[in-house]
């Protein structure tokens, strides 16, 4: 079953997906931004131009992984999914370890035991609800930082996987400039985690697939997740991240991938000046490539729905 911000559904409510999106999105600080403050209703009309965009495709499942300091806000999710007919995912969780952002779990950890703490809050998004909203978490996010994995991101991880292996909730990672994706692994699996409940994210944005490849031979789900990005340095363009998923199906891989984009319908605070990314460019230019290689539609559904709802199984 899959917990939706709107109710538990089953796969046979689901058609096609989208694995990593952000309906909105802003770190920490955005509300002080005087140029761009967050716009409920210029958000809510920003999210109905992009689910349009999908809708051709018969996309009718998105996972949002807003961690909670990020301007997640589930009863927006909620009034999205009734208004527009579409089962959405809410993530509980926290990002990675940048600057000042986690510097309130820094001041509790002092005191507290703050692994106990997060498994706990987590725990209680996902069975009880996020605040008194009534929207229950259905995923679990974490982080990591690039080429690393900071001492606090270990405590998030940590907290994560005991928070999954009594809900039985999937986590889904951020893995930074697809750096650090087998040390998470290797993290979760030393925490106990079954590795067919965590999608190892971004790894659309890392160009060695001996690693990729480590990962889902141990077990992992991971995300290409990533299409669509071209501002951030040093990762693939997207026709070699296409060539890369190529490659990967070509291996056998094609039960441990999964796809999205990575966008932002709406941010909150600072605007990038980067090129705009669009919702249907998997459906409208991925697939279809795919398919002139010969991917047969049976694979294309394993990426795009199948490979998905096993994570949640």
């Amino acid at each position: 079953m899959i917990q939706t911000v709107t109710e538990r559904i089953d796969e046979s409510h689901v058609h096609s997906t989208l694995a990593h999106e952000h309906l909105v999105f802003g770190f920490p600080g955005m509300k002080e931004d005087p140029d761009n403050k967050y716009q409920p209703d210029t958000a809510y009309e920003n999210c109905r131009v992009r689910i349009d965009m999908i809708r051709p495709y018969d996309v009718n499942l998105i996972v949002d992984p807003t961690p909670i300091e990020c301007g997640r806000d589930p009863l927006f999710l909620k009034r999205i999914a009734e208004d527009m007919n579409i089962f959405i995912v809410c993530a509980t969780g926290f990002f990675k370890d940048d600057e000042n952002a986690l510097s309130i779990l820094k001041t509790v950890s002092y005191t507290e035991d703050l692994e106990r703490l997060l498994r706990d809050l987590y725990i209680r998004e996902i069975t009880e609800g996020i605040g008194e909203t009534g929207v229950k978490a259905g995923i679990i996010k974490v982080a990591s930082s690039f080429q690393e994995i900071k001492p606090l991101e270990k405590v998030l991880i940590r907290a994560a996987a005991n928070a999954g292996n009594q809900t039985g909730v999937p986590v889904f990672t951020h893995c930074d400039r697809g750096t650090m994706g087998i040390e998470q692994a290797e993290l979760f699996l030393a925490c106990g985690v079954n590795p067919g409940h965590v999608v190892i994210g971004h790894q659309t944005s890392n160009p060695n697939l001996d690693e990729i490849c480590r990962i889902m031979d141990l077990g992992f789900t991971v995300g290409f997740d990533q299409f669509g990005i071209l501002s951030i340095p040093g990762i693939p363009t997207d026709e070699e991240k296409t060539e890369n998923l190529l490659s990967l199906l070509e291996k056998g891989y094609e039960d441990q991938i999964v796809l999205s984009h990575d966008t932002i319908f709406d941010r909150m605070g600072y605007v990038s000046s980067s090129k705009p990314r669009y919702t249907d460019q998997i459906y409208r230019e991925i697939i279809p490539i795919l398919k002139t290689h010969g991917i047969s539609e049976n694979t294309i559904r394993k990426l795009t729905r199948d490979n998905l709802l096993r994570v949640f199984q």
